[in-house]
This record gives structure tokens, C-alpha cells and sequence, in this order.
């Protein structure tokens, strides 16, 4: 009889264990899911950014410089430091305002062409170092822009004939100087053949 009796115990606890490990496996994946969702509600809750004093304020005033200005990031910087607005704040309307700084090269560089009628290196070199935009966005800028240089040259190589009254050959070589206009020598040679169109 006590042989019996210790199967019969052996087989209670087999079958006890069973349902104690397969109540175990059933809770692993909803206390797995709850700690998930507990680590994304902390994460969320950590990178939630509260605003800085004055920090929508000078979100409107930035959005309004790349909106209307079509300024670079660092010029952007710029323009709300010279303001004194504190770091906290600049960081955030810089961080938080809307605009692409590829298309603001492209539309400056177009505003330069059109008001300075510059070569396509001058543009490149402006936007840089006037506009203070990246090397990648001045590229993107001169790669995309619509311009006409030949005509720039003219345009250019006249102003130089009527305000300074240099001659063709002096209005070539400042077209085409690395210190000057920067055009190209085939900018340049259509310029001075159309000079006295």
C-alpha cells in the first residue's frame, strides 16, 4: 500500500507542477506587454520638451525669418541671438520651426541671381558665406536654380562698360577673376560679343 500511495504523490505534484508552469507561461507575455508599455510612457513622458520662457514667441518670430527671409539655420541663429532671447528659447524655435533649408538656399540663390545677376559660382560662395548655409545646400541650390547665365554675364559686363567704362578685354577678365564676378570663360566671350547689342 505505500508504494502505491507514493505514485499516487508523485503524480499529484506532476500534474500540480504542470498547472503551476502553465499559469507561468500564460502571465510571461502580459507581464512582458505591461512593461512595455510602461517603458514607452516613460520614454514618452521624458522626451516631451517643456517650452522655455518666451519659447512660442520666438517660435512665431524664427518661423516668420525662414517664411519670409528663406534664411539658413545658423543665419536664423543669428538673427534671434542678436534679439537676446535666451539660449533655452532659441534652441526651441529652432528646433521646432517648420521649413526645409535645401529649398531656402534654392529660393536665396534665387533672389541673388535676380537682384546681383551673379555667375553660378558667386552664387554658390555667397550662399555660404553671406547666407551662412551649409556647403551641401549651396550645392543643392546651383544644382537646381533656373538661371540664365550668359545673360547674367551680360547684364553684368554692361554695368561695367556703362558705370565704370572699362573696355571688352578689361569687363572679360573681371568676369571671369576668381576675385570678382566668377563666370565662366564661355559666360564670358558670350558677354563680350553681345556687349553692344
Amino acid at each position: 500500500m505505500k508504494p502505491q500511495k507514493r505514485q499516487n504523490l508523485t503524480r499529484n505534484q506532476i500534474v500540480f507542477l504542470c498547472i503551476i508552469g502553465l499559469l507561468f507561461l500564460a502571465l510571461i507575455p502580459m507581464a512582458v506587454l505591461s512593461l512595455r508599455t510602461t517603458s514607452t510612457n516613460n520614454t514618452s513622458t521624458r522626451t516631451e520638451v517643456a517650452v522655455p520662457k518666451h519659447g512660442k514667441l520666438v517660435l512665431k518670430q524664427a518661423q516668420n525669418y525662414v517664411d519670409v527671409m528663406h534664411i539658413s539655420k545658423q543665419d536664423l541663429a543669428d538673427q534671434l541671438s542678436a534679439k537676446h532671447y535666451s539660449k533655452a528659447a532659441i534652441n526651441y524655435a529652432i528646433s521646432h520651426v517648420k521649413t526645409n533649408y535645401d529649398k531656402n538656399a534654392l529660393l536665396k540663390g534665387k533672389e541673388y541671381s535676380d537682384s546681383q545677376n551673379m555667375s553660378k559660382q558667386g552664387i554658390y560662395d555667397q550662399l555660404i558665406s553671406k547666407g551662412k548655409f551649409t556647403v551641401k545646400q549651396a550645392q543643392y541650390a546651383v544644382d537646381n536654380l533656373q538661371v540664365d547665365y550668359n545673360q547674367n554675364a551680360l547684364i553684368t559686363a554692361k554695368n561695367y562698360q556703362r558705370d565704370l567704362g572699362f573696355s571688352p578685354a578689361k569687363i572679360r577678365e573681371v568676369l571671369i577673376s576668381d576675385k570678382n564676378e566668377k563666370f565662366t570663360p564661355a559666360e564670358a566671350n558670350y558677354a563680350i560679343q553681345h556687349l553692344n547689342d
